[in-house]
């Protein structure tokens, strides 16, 4: 398996997002240097939203890795990309609020894995996020940390009645003129995405097997599923009776998606 990547910023959010990763060029960690791009980070939203976890852990110190007695401070339920970051929406444990508002933590640190595979087809998945944790010990430097604004949570904005009326209505107004042209456009998306997975395939870029899972990638997130043909080799040739097209274990025959990722020699 590739190393884990460990990337650590301040333990300071917003509205209950904490910003976890974000874009650049990071080095000093023990697989070597790597790079973190926008593709990058949508696709580990991406695979998230697709995964069978309901929620990812944020434990203390990274222990889930050690495979030790792992208990959770908190469970990441959202994540999103605004810019250049990486957001996730925690859902804290009362003992680790405690310890945060106690300053005992201050810290985030998540464990990100580049060439992840899917867990049933053996398929590559591109970047995921396996864990966050609370920690008070940083493994990389090189990333700034991240300063949020101050926020007073028990304030809360007073918006009168009639301002909510009027809000109400101008979002109605809004989603019946963009109904019709929200299903036009979804519509046109999914062509193109379809016409896109079509010519990877026809092009020997992804097997025809992968077809389902690139097209709800090209659908869910364009930019990366072009940088991820882009890296991809053309697939060889495989024999009808190549043993790999019966096999569901991912180490049977040849591997389509490490040679299509460049890694056949893994």
């Amino acid at each position: 398996m590739e190393q884990q990547r460990i990337v650590v910023c301040k333990l300071k959010g917003q509205g209950g997002w904490y910003e976890i990763a974000k874009t650049g060029m990071w080095k000093g960690h023990d697989a070597g240097e790597f790079e973190l791009t926008t593709a990058d980070l949508n696709q580990i939203v991406f695979n998230f939203n697709n995964s069978d976890l309901a929620k990812i852990v944020v434990d203390y110190e990274h222990q889930t890795l050690e495979g030790v007695e792992a208990p959770a401070s908190g469970w990441i339920k959202e994540l999103k990309v605004e810019g250049e970051s990486l957001l996730a929406k925690i859902e804290w444990t009362k003992r680790a609020k405690e310890q945060i508002k106690n300053k005992e933590y201050r810290y985030l640190s998540p464990v990100l894995i580049a060439n992840a595979k899917d867990s049933k087809s053996g398929s590559s998945i591109g970047w995921y996020l396996h864990s966050v944790a609370l920690t008070n010990t940083p493994f990389f430097t090189e990333l700034n940390p991240i300063e949020a604004k101050n926020q007073n949570q028990n304030k809360e904005s007073k918006v009168s009645e009639k301002e909510l009326e009027e809000l109400r209505a101008e979002n109605k107004r809004k989603e019946e003129e963009l109904k019709a042209k929200e299903q036009e456009i979804a519509k046109l998306k999914e062509e193109q995405a379809k016409q896109k997975v079509a010519d990877a395939i026809a092009a020997k870029k992804i097997n025809k097997e992968q077809e389902t899972w690139a097209l709800k990638y090209a659908l869910a997130d364009e930019a990366g599923f072009e940088e991820f043909l882009k890296n991809a080799k053309e697939l060889p040739e495989v024999p009808e009776s190549n043993q790999f097209a019966a096999s569901n274990k991912p180490d049977d025959g040849i591997d389509v998606v490490k040679i299509a990722l460049g890694d056949e020699n893994e």
